[in-house]
């Protein structure tokens, strides 16, 4: 059984000083030398991404403790204002994550030309990551419209990566086309920005990144996404979470899962229509798989579209971690 340490929000007494005594708990002191501050810093527009002001508390304590960290995340595999580095500086440095306040550097992990190292036949981990010392993944723990759940498994075996991992782990959302029902309104041609659908509206496969725009603005229903298509997803994100943390040349690892703020998107949506539920608080360990279950099981099952624990239970088929876990009030 894991220790899942845990700050309660739910009375509205959470405040930033409390991270310093949830890192400790969790042994944020094995963190020494250079320490990736692993985050999502949110796609430009969205608003409920992990705020600055928590993550450089996060760096003060680490820094405190001997470890020299920097904030770090990789570029998307879709064409949006997190593409490539530059985009992604220019969007974090919008968001507040500016290295004068957060007191350490900000890293875009895989630099200007998708840099890695590759660690297995699908798996390349980002260059500046591997070449780290430590890790302390802070993840904001949401629904997700594919995966169903996104918390640090998510974060690592997507956000830890290169483009060429990302796409095999999407290959698995690219859209299945009934002909039967498109009318050839070339919307989905439109709203492609992968050239991955041809004229005569078949898919490109070789171009499809399973990014989903084709299915939103397919109106009748010709578009729809594989019937497997999230437990498929989730058993991939598993396998590749797997592969970096085995892979790296370290293993002192810390997962923060910050439970506020918990809407059914990611924080790649430009939007947040909605929440699933009021905050919750902040939970870590060393545990990737207990801390993302225990997030899991304080949010809800039922509230998420399908079953949000396939990645979980996967990962812990895998040796990744235990599904049972004490929660250690901080």
């Amino acid at each position: 059984m894991s220790e899942v340490y845990f700050i309660d929000a739910t009375e509205g007494t959470f405040t930033v000083e409390k991270l310093e005594t949830l890192l400790e708990k969790v042994g944020v002191g094995d963190l020494k030398d250079v320490t990736a501050l692993k985050m999502h810093m949110g796609e430009r527009n969205n608003k409920t991404f992990v705020k600055p002001a928590y993550v450089q508390k996060i760096v003060a304590v680490v820094k405190k403790h001997g470890g020299d960290p920097f904030v770090t995340d990789t570029t998307t595999i879709y064409k949006a204002e997190r593409y490539t580095a530059m985009d992604y500086y220019r969007t974090a440095f919008a968001h507040g994550f500016l290295p004068s306040y957060l007191g350490c550097p900000v890293i875009i992990a895989d630099g200007l030309k998708d840099e890695g190292v590759q660690v297995t036949e699908k798996v390349e981990i980002a260059k500046s990551i591997y070449d780290s010392d430590a890790m302390l993944v802070i993840s904001h723990a949401t629904g997700h419209g594919a995966s169903s759940f996104g918390g640090a498994i998510k974060n690592v075996a997507m956000g830890c990566v290169t483009k060429r991992t990302k796409i095999y782990q999407h290959e698995v959302t690219q859209p299945v086309l009934d002909t039967d029902l498109c009318n050839q309104c070339d919307k989905c041609r439109e709203a492609c920005k992968h050239d991955a659908i041809s004229e005569d509206h078949e898919l490109i496969r070789e171009n499809c990144i399973g990014c989903g725009s084709c299915i939103a603005v397919c109106e009748t229903g010709a578009l729809k996404s594989a019937r497997d298509m999230s437990p498929n997803l989730q058993k991939r994100l598993a396998e590749v979470a797997h592969a970096v943390l085995r892979n790296l040349p370290y293993h002192k690892f810390i997962f923060v899962n910050f439970l506020i703020d918990i809407t059914p998107f990611c924080d790649c949506a430009e939007f947040a229509p909605e929440y699933m539920c009021p905050d919750i608080g902040v939970l870590a360990s060393k545990d990737i798989v207990a801390v993302d279950m225990a997030s899991i099981d304080m949010i809800g099952k039922h509230l998420f579209e399908s079953d949000p624990t396939v990645q979980v239970r996967e990962a812990h088929k895998l040796g990744l971690g235990e599904l049972e876990y004490e929660i250690c009030m901080v």
